[in-house]
């Protein structure tokens, strides 16, 4: 099942085309990874995914029905969920309480923010479980690491039940250490929620190639190649346009 669409998106903003063309699908269960130089596209491409940017030519389906003008907060009430290259969070409120607020979001309660359940909902607890982030419940978001804050993301986004979930940049920033630790969460979150339909943006070629199942290739807002990651890996185009020369495997 197609869970969303996009057909011949092309978006620019006064200048020349940022996204020229780009169709693609991804299907329930499904991971892909969007990958290319910086200006490749990806970025407002994401944008246009979660209903932040509206195409300027060409449509988006989601779970079937035209979403192209919906918006962001649309998209969000019809289950798609996003993080962001910068983490953002409360950063004076605690890790359970961030996750609470994006829990309560999700199910259009609007709880006043120095209000607090007298315990929270198992889905909270479900949520900071999965993202290792149990023992740190009490602590502001703001004293978390970068590693800490990009999994208390993943955890705000993962609480909301999405049907589709959109990983910008989820290992940004993070010291190699954490690197493991976070692409065994992504990992797990595939296994114990299999239907969930994921697109990830990365530049760094471990965490492509061990989450996604199928790799979009970009360069100049275009799609450049769209293929099981292997066939991405060892594409001529690939070292060319966005490897360098490099060894995959390394940073890029």
């Amino acid at each position: 099942m197609s869970v969303l669409e996009l057909r011949g998106i092309d978006k620019h903003y006064g200048g020349p085309p940022v996204v020229q063309g780009v169709s693609l699908t991804v299907d329930a269960g499904e991971t892909v990874a969007l990958i290319g130089p910086n200006g490749a596209g990806k970025t407002t491409l994401f944008s246009v995914m979660a209903g932040e940017q509206t195409p300027d030519a060409g449509s988006v389906h989601l779970f079937g029905q035209d979403v192209t003008r919906a918006g962001a907060r649309r998209l969000a009430r019809s289950g798609v969920a996003r993080t962001f290259q910068v983490a953002r969070c409360f950063p004076t409120m605690s890790v359970e309480r961030n996750v609470v607020l994006a829990c309560d979001a999700a199910a259009g309660r609007h709880r006043r923010f120095w209000a607090g359940p007298s315990r929270p909902d198992d889905a909270v607890d479900e949520a900071l479980t999965a993202a290792g982030l149990q023992g740190r419940r009490t602590t502001t978001g703001a004293a978390l690491s970068q590693g800490d804050r990009k999994n208390l993301e993943i955890a705000m986004a993962t609480v909301q039940r999405p049907r589709l979930l959109l990983l910008d940049e989820p290992t940004a920033g993070m010291a190699p250490e954490d690197l493991p630790r976070t692409i065994g969460i992504l990992r797990d979150l595939r296994r114990e929620r299999p239907e969930l339909a994921v697109v990830v943006t990365a530049h760094d070629m471990d965490v492509v190639f061990a989450l996604a199942d199928r790799v979009v290739l970009m360069a100049g807002g275009r799609v450049v190649l769209d293929d099981r990651p292997e066939v991405v890996r060892d594409a001529p185009q690939t070292r060319e346009i966005y490897l360098g020369g490099s060894r995959t495997g390394e940073r890029a």
